[in-house]
């Protein structure tokens, strides 16, 4: 029989691909993570993984093994859970989310939920793609495509809107527009094609059948500023661009309808920390439905007239 202690070394190597990578995160060295691998390996009496160009993968009684591993993982997580936290949801979660949804819109809008708990810690993991929770990149993640493994649980957390936006700079300098047809003559703001983590990305030909695209960026905060400083017409989501005094809306009846799902995985969805932020996020975004769908966008634009 082996050590259950080198199930954590196995997962952590199964989840990161490379011996160092595991080490860093279980706070060790690449030999260490070794040694309990081949522990395993020893007692089992077989090969757990096979090294490749692109990492550590698992073999067939790796495969095998994993599905156990993590189902003992998981039964002492909730263990943990309902002992230290029945009362109160202390300790630390980590939820990842699109960047421009964690960064432009959750993490100034956190405070009450600290407020009101605050022996909880959030790690949040706001990055141009999509973090894992089947990996144990997080606890929750927030999608723009709905996830279809059946070991989550998931659903819709909210619908949003995306515009067209531009300096008054840019405007002043660029041809006119006054409708749909006239958006070929503009320049436009985009992400890099090859680099798109979600088809949902893909929008600018929503908006004009041939765009000239002067500037592209994995980042959608980059891709504000740089419409910001005069360079062309950016598609941002209205959450971030409504209350930016360096933009202007245009064409209000030009718009796109996203949404975003929100996921975690089947075995914490009873966890209290887990439950306490997922139900802030989804309320939160039930109170601001106005700026997810670009209302404060039309009611400026009505009172502007």
């Amino acid at each position: 029989m082996f050590d259950w202690n080198d199930l954590r070394f196995f997962l952590e190597l199964q989840r990161s691909g490379r011996l160092l990578t595991a080490a860093k995160r279980l706070k060790t060295t690449h030999a260490t993570v070794a040694r309990h691998i081949e522990a395993i390996e020893q007692s089992l009496g077989t090969a757990l993984f096979v090294q490749q160009a692109q990492g550590y993968q698992l073999t067939p009684a790796g495969e095998a093994l994993l599905k156990h591993a993590e189902a003992m993982e998981n039964v002492a997580l909730l263990a943990q859970e309902e002992i230290t936290q029945s009362s109160a949801p202390l300790g630390k979660i980590r939820v990842g989310v699109t960047e421009g949804l964690g960064i432009m819109f959750l993490a100034s809008r956190m405070k009450g939920l600290f407020d009101r708990y605050p022996g909880l810690e959030v790690e949040l993991v706001a990055v141009p793609r999509f973090v894992s929770i089947l990996n144990r990149e997080a606890e929750i993640s927030i999608h723009l495509e709905r996830p279809s493994a059946d070991m989550l649980v998931t659903r819709k957390l909210t619908d949003y809107r995306l515009a067209l936006y531009a300096s008054q700079d840019y405007l002043d300098r660029a041809p006119p527009l006054r409708s749909r047809e006239d958006l070929g003559r503009h320049a436009w703001i985009g992400y890099v094609d090859d680099l798109l983590f979600s088809q949902e990305l893909m929008f600018l030909n929503s908006f004009c059948r041939s765009p000239q695209v002067v500037f592209h960026s994995t980042s959608v905060i980059a891709q504000q500023q740089a419409a910001r400083a005069g360079l062309g017409i950016a598609v941002l989501p209205c959450y971030m661009a409504s209350g930016d005094p360096g933009l202007v809306p245009l064409l209000p009846a030009e718009s796109i309808q996203r949404s975003y799902w929100i996921s975690t995985r089947r075995e914490l969805h009873k966890s209290v920390r887990l439950r306490v932020l997922w139900d802030f996020v989804v309320q939160l975004c039930e109170r601001e439905q106005a700026l997810l769908l670009g209302r404060v966008d039309q009611d400026q634009e009505q009172q502007a007239r």
